[in-house]
């Protein structure tokens, strides 16, 4: 084998092997072994009983919201940290702060984000068209997505049991 088919076999290991180590991490979540102990908090007198170490949530959203969060915006974002995307924590407050717009309220501004980010930005409302360069990454399009299921993703990162729990 000559010198210069010697380099490209070695290349292409090389190449092949970082892909591969890119795939393994592009495929860990920073929540994919967080342990289901945390229940979120309602507001009852119940809520005062500390979490044991292997409590399920009893609460459907909650669950529903965390399994959602993992395999749609873990990979961007963090409740309480900023990454690719900011942190989530009040999130719904920061957008219904943002206020009405077109006869929209900012929360109904930020489902349309979250289902695909162009339309807000698109009708120009002032609060999407601030964050649209948040960062170099452009925010995913989840149309897929229901209203119910949205509801259950802020109901998970906006529980302050989440906010106690994550790193």
């Amino acid at each position: 084998m000559n010198q210069s088919k010697k380099q490209l076999v070695e290349l292409a290991v090389i190449i092949l092997f970082i892909l591969g180590i890119s795939a393994l991490i592009w495929n860990i979540t920073p929540y994919s072994s967080m342990p289901a102990r945390v229940a979120p908090t309602t507001g009852t007198t119940a809520d005062a009983t500390p979490a044991t170490a292997n409590q399920v949530p009893a609460d459907k959203q909650w669950s529903h919201g965390r399994e959602l969060f993992k395999n749609n915006c873990a990979s961007c974002h963090n409740p309480k940290v900023a990454q690719t995307g900011p942190a989530l924590i009040g999130v719904t407050k920061r957008w219904e702060d943002g206020g009405s717009y077109q006869g929209k309220t900012g929360k109904q501004w930020l489902y349309a984000w979250i289902k695909n980010w162009h339309d807000p930005v698109d009708a120009k409302y002032p609060y999407a068209v601030g964050i649209q360069n948040y960062s170099p990454s452009f925010m995913n399009t989840f149309t897929n997505l229901k209203d119910e299921d949205i509801d259950a993703i802020l109901h998970y990162v906006e529980t302050p049991a989440v906010a106690q729990a994550l790193p």
